[in-house]
């Protein structure tokens, strides 16, 4: 094999699609531990990483963690990446990256709201009128009156 030429550009692993399609697989693949939900925990975490000509993670490391889930999360999430393997012949190439992930809580969403259209009603006797006679006694009869609110 023929010693390598020092004047060809080093070519070093990256991710396939570049850094955009780092940062869309990073948020849909993201899941938020319980633990760091239930005590409201936010903030970033910072994780420093090697991969090698093959593409492949090595060397995953914390540089700055939250705990409660989140450092074992970017753990998971960094060695799910696949890197591009680097082409540089008769060279192995071993590069350093750094990554930092943000954990916000979600927002809430809101609640729809409930409908509050109030019905009133009032109970009237039916009127009786003088002209009439005294009936047998039959069941009280009522009008109700509805009206709505806006």
């Amino acid at each position: 094999m023929s010693k390598p030429r020092k004047d060809q550009p080093l070519k070093l692993p990256r991710y396939k699609g570049g850094m955009e399609a780092l940062k869309t697989f990073i948020t849909s693949n993201l899941k938020y531990p319980e633990e760091a939900l239930k005590h409201r925990i936010e903030g970033a975490v910072e994780v420093a990483y090697d991969v090698d000509g093959l593409g492949r993670i090595r060397n995953v490391k914390i540089t700055s963690g939250l705990g409660y889930g989140c450092n074992e999360e970017v753990i998971r999430l960094v060695n799910m990446l696949v890197y591009e393997k680097a082409t540089n012949p008769g060279r192995h190439t071993m590069s350093h990256k750094k990554l930092k992930i943000d954990f916000k809580l979600p927002t809430p969403k809101p609640k729809p709201k409930a409908s509050t259209t109030k019905i009133q009603y009032h109970l009237t006797p039916a009127k009786k009128t003088a002209e009439t006679k005294p009936e047998p006694k039959k069941a009280k009869s009522y009008t109700i009156t509805i009206k709505k609110n806006a």
